[in-house]
């Protein structure tokens, strides 16, 4: 069951009194309205209501059933024995009772003073209302694959973006961290990557307005639900925008017949996590280079600098949401404002955002619905940031500050002086202290977003509806980068100043027909709709040097280094046609079509024609079915489609680059060849999935979906004599194919214990159909090639150390003259072989499990995600974990089942070391490490104040809780974070917090 929040209105019941002077006596008159006044006062008359609520199927009580005087704010709630009592202002009253995973009840009082109620559950599964593209279904209804989340669900995990609360989820939906800095973003793929050149991230919708492929920077308060389209037929109507899958985002509006005041405060602490990763101290960085550094001596141990330590601290995260919701049958309304902010766990960061979200719903007349959308944000950051590569590398044997605390850098005059007065060296590479030059640059940004949504309902009748939707979304953000003279990186340039401005516009409309009728056991939805969207863009960023130390205008350099600035513009226009029909709520079928135009192609293949159709079937409705108590829900559906992938560029146009001076003026040479005949790349896809709820207590979802990839557009070198680089060409083909499923149980469902679960798994494999010619390619250590995974590695072969002598071992391949292969090995770097590897860097398995447990007025939540078979390289080994090659770097820990080889006959893992190295630290397989992991997301533990005590304090629901991220996290991943696989890790946060509702 649901987590069940107690929602109870305590308003002030009006009462009717009637006071009569009878004037004058009793006359005739006087008598006759006499009577008509009792008539009215026993019509009027306050009636005491009481009764038991219980569950229809087991007959237990049912406590927190909330139950309101229909067409009032009156209301109440039972309690834990079901019992509830309400005053009526009339004995005509009707009450409304609702309770989460049951069905609403209408029961009019018609005088009665005690009440029986037996709910009965509801078929969430079945009966849900979800929204889908451009509109609304029922999940029975539902032909194509999409998951919607509620916004209880979603707010377990503390962020600044609404991306990172996806993760582990939603079947099919893998979600990773960028970083663990405050305000970083997630980056989301669904079924796959699917482009070789262009964004492989979903579509962002809010509130039907496209975002485009970025988070939209909503706060995570203001959402009421997000719904994730996978396959053709839930995308196929955002034509070329969703090759990559789409995320719908609806904002939270206003409850009707409700006026309240919500308040959610939370406050805790970022820890930084190491995770797996630990450096030597001075000891054990003695201990280890004195067995191949001759030149290491006791002395460095007089010091046992943490620079990890210095450069982390305990950070701050706070969030605070103050909202409105009320109206009444004319208009209604709903007003929130955020203010986040956080400290990083690293020093010297601080994220902060304002935003502030208005939903204006206005009934002008019964035929017409005006809805106004007003959102913003405003974000700043401050950045002076301790350098992660330092912590990690700097000598535990150098002491960064002098002995009054001032910061000591080797490179000023001071520091030479004072480590040769005191007979001291500095070890550290680069003789550099980040330290000192910390204390005086620093960098700052900020931006706001400001969007506008207006749009109306016009019903011209029963069954059409015209709809239209407008926005206009406006962005703005500046940069600055200080260099302080008095820094050793500024030295040179007496200083420097850069500064970055830039601003966005996008514009969007979409003017639709909307068609609803029913015909006896057949019910048709449709719509016809024109949309168009434009975008602006443009930049300027200037760079002066020779700037008086604390000054930070650019006018106020003594001469200009760079000045550099951008303009683009975009377009797409859109034809949009769907249906939808039902027979007998049995029999189900879809279909769409999108003709859509994209500025990005040249005349010849400006438009490409989307489409899709899909069916399906509720099985658990035909009559053979009706007698089988255990199953509640079995559904069948099916669907292909496709959709389209265009650049975000206009790759079609012949470039030159004006990048070349002669005769003292510029040069423009040939760059890139123009191609006309460049078209959207397609994405086909297909899809067949099986529903099924069973004892009304466990549900399942199996979805089987194949996705070809076609026509991907691939920027193919030419030769230098045509005087191009080369030329982008529509040759590529990549498939993903996989399977998604999620089982629910309710495993128990009591009146006062509940426990609900959700376990997601999803498996998926890519691979490269078709390249040019065939020509396979290397980018960094991964190679496109067919046959294999777009994201596979390809590498030498680590083969660890030489038992005999403990020199390094890689694969060599030699082929033979019969076509066979020989595998030896060789201690020689370039000798060695570039093959794959065997490993990706995509998961192939992704998922999660949520629980929730609620036992009387206390609720835990745990959100656990994980990944697996997903390899990523980890390069910061290169640096610190070398075998001898950097003397004056720190090293790493080895982690457990990692050796070193000391004598012959040792079967290790690394190398033996040598002062310089040997290569062992080159790009390797031997960095390619699993990253695979179980993460323990969240957990939450939440108490619903009591509402005899919320009530005395004039609330109307009270709750505090403490929420924990990042807890626990199991891996193999020798480095700190397999999520992110970078210094900056995911944080550990741990925050209190209290809601209220007044």
């Amino acid at each position: 069951m649901k987590y069940i929040q107690q929602i109870r209105l305590f308003l002030g019941i009006s009462q009717y009194n009637i006071l009569s002077t009878l004037k004058h006596g009793m006359g005739a008159v006087s008598l006759l309205m006499f009577v008509m006044l009792l008539s009215f006062n026993a019509n009027a008359q306050s009636l005491e209501v009481s009764g038991t609520v219980v569950d229809d199927n087991t007959q237990e009580p049912l406590p927190g059933v909330t139950i309101v005087v229909k067409g009032t704010t009156t209301g109440t709630t039972s309690d834990i024995d079901g019992n509830f009592a309400i005053t009526v202002n009339s004995a005509d009253a009707t009450l409304m009772f609702s309770f989460i995973g049951y069905e609403t009840q209408e029961i009019a009082v018609q005088g009665q003073a005690t009440l029986a109620i037996r709910l009965k559950s509801e078929t969430r599964d079945i009966d849900e209302v979800m929204v889908i593209a451009y509109g609304t279904t029922k999940k029975s209804n539902l032909t194509g694959s999409a998951v919607a989340l509620k916004n209880e669900e979603l707010k377990d995990v503390f962020t600044s973006n609404i991306s990172s609360m996806l993760q582990g989820k939603v079947a099919g939906v893998y979600t990773a961290s960028e970083s663990g800095r405050p305000g970083a973003g997630s980056t989301i793929t669904i079924r796959g990557k699917g482009s070789l050149s262009g964004t492989t991230a979903p579509l962002w919708v809010v509130d039907g307005i496209i975002y485009g492929n970025s988070d939209p920077g909503l706060s995570p308060a203001d959402v009421e639900s997000i719904t994730v389209l996978k396959d053709a037929s839930a995308t196929s109507l955002y034509g070329s925008l969703a090759a990559n899958g789409v995320i719908l985002v609806q904002t939270r509006r206003a409850d009707k017949g409700v006026s309240k005041i919500n308040v959610n405060a939370s406050r805790g602490y970022t820890v930084f996590n190491t995770g797996n990763f630990e450096l030597m101290n001075s000891q054990e960085l003695y201990d280890y280079q004195k067995t191949w550094n001759p030149k290491v001596t006791e002395d460095v141990l007089s010091t046992d600098t943490d620079w990890l330590k210095i450069g982390t601290q305990t950070g701050e995260a706070q969030e605070y949401n103050v909202n409105y919701t009320g109206g009444n049958d004319k208009i209604s309304a709903y007003l929130s404002g955020t203010y986040y902010g956080e400290t990083g766990a690293l020093k010297g960061y601080e994220y902060e955002r304002y935003s502030g979200l208005a939903n204006v719903d206005i009934n002008a007349s019964e035929k017409l619905l005006i809805k106004a959308n007003l959102s913003g944000d405003y974000r700043t950051t401050y950045d002076q940031q301790h350098s992660t590569y330092a912590m990690f590398t700097y000598m535990p044997w150098d002491n960064p500050y002098f002995p009054d605390g001032s910061v000591l850098d080797p490179r000023t005059e001071a520091g030479k002086a004072y480590l040769l007065d005191n007979g001291k060296v500095w070890y550290g590479r680069d003789n550099s202290n980040y330290l000192y030059d910390l204390q005086y640059n620093y960098g700052t940004s900020r931006g706001n977003n400001f969007r506008i949504n207006v749009g109306v309902d016009y019903q011209i009748n029963d069954w059409l509806t015209f709809s239209s939707m407008n926005n206009i979304a406006l962005a703005y953000s500046q940069q600055e980068y200080y260099t302080d003279q008095r820094s050793i990186s500024g030295l040179a340039d007496k200083g420097t100043l850069y500064e970055y401005y830039g601003f966005s516009q996008t514009r969007f409309t979409n003017q639709m027909l909307r068609f609803k009728k029913d015909f006896d056991l057949h019910s048709l939805n449709a719509f016809v709709a024109w949309e168009y969207s434009d975008y602006h863009t443009d930049n300027a960023d200037a760079e002066g040097k020779g700037v008086a130390a604390g000054l930070t205008v650019l006018n106020a350099t003594a001469e200009a280094v760079s000045v550099g600035g951008y303009k683009g513009e975009s377009a797409k226009q859109s034809y949009l046609v769907n249906l939808q029909y039902a027979y007998d709520n049995k029999y189900l079928a879809t279909a769409s079509f999108n003709r859509q135009g994209s500025s990005s192609f040249g005349p010849n293949n400006q438009y490409g024609n989307f489409w899709s159709a899909s069916m399906g079937w509720n099985v658990y409705n035909e009559e053979f079915l009706k007698n089988v108590k255990w199953l509640n829900v079995l559904k069948w559906s099916a669907s292909m489609g496709q959709v389209g992938n265009a650049p975000s560029g206009f790759q079609y146009l012949g470039y030159f680059a004006f990048v070349d001076q002669y005769n003292g003026n510029s040069a423009a040479t040939p760059y890139q060849k123009g191609n006309a005949d460049i078209s959207w790349e397609k994405v086909t896809s297909y899809n067949t999935a099986v529903n099924a709820r069973i004892f009304n207590r466990v549900s399942f979802n199996l979805d089987l979906y194949y996705k070809n990839s076609d026509g991907l557009l691939t920027y193919v070198p030419l030769p230098a004599m045509t005087g191009y680089n080369g030329i982008w060409m529509n040759v590529g083909r990549v498939t993903n194919r996989g399977y998604e499923l999620t089982i629910s149980p309710e495993i128990i469902k009591t009146p006062r214990f509940n426990w609900d679960m959700t376990i997601n798994l999803a498996y998926n494999k890519n691979q490269v159909e078709e390249l040019y010619e065939d020509q396979a390619y290397t980018s960094g250590s991964k190679r496109i090639e067919v046959g294999h995974d777009m994201d596979a590695f390809f590498q030498r072969i680590w083969y660890g150390a030489n038992p005999n002598n403990g020199d390094p071992l890689w694969e060599k391949v030699v082929e033979n003259e019969d076509g066979t292969e020989t595998v030896s090995l060789t201690s020689d770097y370039a000798d060695a072989t570039l093959q794959f590897t065997g490993t990706k860097g995509t998961p192939s398995y992704t998922g999660g499990i949520l629980n929730r447990i609620s036992f009387d007025n206390f609720t835990l939540s745990a959100n656990i995600s994980f990944v697996e078979d997903v390899y990523k390289y980890n390069s910061n080994r290169e640096l610190f974990d070398s075998d001898g090659s950097y003397v004056a770097f720190n090293n790493m820990k080895l982690i457990d089942g990692w050796n070193r080889w000391e004598k012959p006959g040792d079967v290790a893992t690394h190398p033996k070391p040598f002062n310089g190295g040997v290569n062992a630290n080159k790009n390797s397989s031997r960095y390619l490490e699993d990253a695979s992991y179980i993460r323990l997301r969240n957990v939450t533990l939440a108490y619903n104040v009591p509402k005899n005590i919320s009530s005395l304090l004039k609330l109307n629901n009270a709750s505090v809780y403490v929420s924990a991220d990042n807890l626990v996290t199991i891996s193999d991943w020798s480095g700190m974070d397999p999520e992110t696989g970078a210094l900056y890790p995911l944080s550990k946060k741990v925050l209190f917090g209290v809601k209220v509702d007044f």
